[in-house]
């Protein structure tokens, strides 16, 4: 079995770069599969997540213009280019698979190839929200051209109009070292995430703000890349209220799962997620979740009150309030860390590629 993955690039972190590789990592080493990683984008820069030997990586080298649309006349020359590069490989290759696994512009042009592959894509955001209109139209169309669809979970399976949707939610590796019982962790708090506006950190902020007032043993540790106007902004906000003592910006890690099973609680407080691996991460390591009850990720992975805690959409009083409680309650700390390892179960790396396995032979 020959798979080609394609994707922009595998010098950043994030959840898709990271899940490629796992995908890539397990097919050739457990199933045996031959996998090729196919990029546009990698600019000679080494991976953030390690492949294996037996795993082929090979870089096109068309870097598309991300600052303007696939569309515009600088990016139409390198799009056609692209296609016939990916036409010759799989001409030449015969893979079995071509799995798109990023927002890529081929995309938009892979149903045209010749090709007798089984051809699927895997979407990573939300179509919650999605405009009504010729473009979003003609998406759908070259969406139902696919062999299948896969969403991160029934609820956005819905927002398709497609009959070719599979649900496969995101993986989670299980730790493999002693997960620490609550009493055990210091009185900290913990976000991971890419340090951005639809995050909402302004919120987390006002949060955090109100609530270590009453509780200054307490530490807010953010993890993600420190830079860019909207990092700036939130860090002036900690700055302008003397939060600096309680807000800790700690940057990159590659050791989320270390700095997890330090944290009591971890807090989301985004405007809208997919179905974010964070979530799943945060429950392998027994840290229960406190999140807004946003569209759509969190309310399919987090079962209230049992493995983690949701609160309404955007309501900083509610969120402030379950955050007091929780700092004063120890025991339902536990009890909701406790489920949260069991429900990390629930998504397995074996469970989950099982499940591609089973689209990969049988769809």
């Amino acid at each position: 079995m020959k798979i080609f993955i394609l994707i922009d690039q595998l010098h950043t972190h994030g959840g898709i770069e990271k899940l490629v590789a796992e995908k890539a990592n397990y097919w050739s080493d457990v199933f045996g599969f031959d996998v090729k990683i196919i990029s546009t984008e990698q600019e000679n820069k080494p991976y953030v997540y390690k492949l294996l030997q037996k795993v082929t990586f090979r870089d096109l080298a068309v870097n598309y213009h991300r600052g303007i649309s696939f569309f515009h006349p600088k990016n139409l020359g390198k799009l056609t280019k692209n296609f016939f590069q990916i036409q010759k490989l799989v001409k030449q290759e015969q893979p079995d698979v071509i799995l798109v696994a990023s927002h890529i512009p081929m995309t938009y042009l892979l149903p045209l190839m010749k090709t007798k592959a089984k051809i699927i894509k895997e979407f990573h955001y939300s179509k919650y929200n999605q405009p009504d209109n010729f473009k979003e139209n003609l998406f759908n169309f070259i969406e139902g051209k696919y062999d299948a669809l896969v969403v991160l979970s029934q609820e956005e399976a819905s927002f398709y109009k497609t009959k070719n949707t599979v649900v496969i939610p995101n993986p989670v590796k299980i730790p493999d070292f002693k997960i620490n019982t609550i009493a055990d962790r210091e009185n900290r708090a913990v976000a991971v995430l890419r340090i951005a506006p639809v995050k909402q950190l302004e919120k987390m902020m006002n949060v955090w703000g109100k609530f270590s007032e009453k509780n200054p043993d307490w530490q807010l540790y953010i993890y993600g890349a420190t830079e860019g106007e909207y990092f700036e902004k939130i860090q002036q906000l900690v700055q302008e209220r003397k939060l600096e003592n309680t807000i800790i910006f700690k940057g990159k890690t590659n050791e989320v799962y270390t700095e997890l099973n330090k944290a009591k609680i971890f807090l989301m407080t985004s405007e809208q997620e997919c179905f974010p691996m964070v979530i799943l991460e945060a429950n392998a390591c027994g840290v229960p979740v406190l999140s807004f009850d946003c569209p759509t990720g969190p309310r399919n992975i987090i079962h209230h009150q049992e493995d983690g805690v949701l609160v309404p959409h955007n309501d900083e009083e509610e969120m402030l309030q379950m955050l007091e409680f929780l700092a004063q309650n120890s025991t339902k700390i536990q009890r909701l860390s406790e489920g949260a390892v069991q429900n990390a179960k629930n998504y397995e790396l074996q469970k989950v590629m099982n499940l591609w396995k089973s689209l990969i032979f049988d769809h």
